[in-house]
């Protein structure tokens, strides 16, 4: 599967040549497992993006008597949020205990010691000093995809999913999740999600105090949720 090449009709040249030195600037600093994941869930977003958000994102737009690429800024986000969701695991972890303590703003002291969420919130301010990149969606997405979120917005959920279902993994039921997916992609969040609760489960993993809450936001408690 490879959709990166069906988004280049919504992307500008500035933005994609910022995708490919962001690729090769990773590559170099990833080691290959984690690189081969990073691009495979970008692959995956894409293909969710154009499935099912093309049409309401690729409205033709005019801004200042210039045509502007229909979509550019929402796929762009979508590129880049997937790319670089796991960026944080280059760190060691006491790195990432600095940086969060240091740089990274609400966060509890279970997780700011939280190890299997760490990378996704000390990302927003690595790729800020390494990329330059500042965009709130870009850094919510990225924060959001090891826990999920009471308030996810529409790239969070296309992250969350495409990093458990990209081409690379291979679990019970993961055919059924990328069929699912593909068909109703809400449901597909909520079998995502259940799936990754009983597998930490079933390692005897700690859950994130917060898992309960956004579950049940997931599967209909909105009101339940403040």
């Amino acid at each position: 599967m490879d959709y990166i090449s069906k988004i280049k009709n919504f992307l500008s040249e500035k933005q994609l040549k910022n995708l490919e030195d962001i690729k090769c600037i990773i590559k170099q600093r990833m080691n290959e497992t984690l690189y081969e994941h990073s691009t495979r869930t970008m692959d995956f977003s894409v293909m969710l993006a154009l499935k099912h958000y093309q049409d309401f994102f690729t409205a033709k737009t005019v801004t200042a008597g210039k045509r502007k690429k229909p979509g550019s800024e929402f796929f762009n986000r979508v590129c880049l949020s997937s790319l670089l969701h796991d960026y944080g695991k280059i760190l060691e972890k006491d790195e990432l205990t600095e940086i969060l303590s240091r740089h990274i703003k609400g966060l509890s002291d279970f997780e700011k010691n939280f190890y299997p969420c760490m990378h996704g919130y000390a990302a927003p301010y690595l790729i800020k000093r390494d990329f330059g990149i500042e965009d709130e969606e870009i850094y919510n997405a990225i924060s959001r995809h090891t826990t999920g979120s009471c308030r996810m917005g529409i790239i969070d959920r296309i992250v969350y999913i495409s990093d458990k279902l990209e081409e690379g993994r291979n679990y019970k039921n993961i055919d059924y999740l990328r069929e699912l997916s593909i068909s109703n992609p809400d449901m597909c969040l909520l079998e995502v999600y259940k799936s990754n609760i009983i597998y930490v489960i079933s390692k005897n993993c700690i859950l994130h105090p917060d898992t309960g809450r956004i579950w049940n936001y997931i599967f209909g408690g909105y009101k339940y949720v403040t």
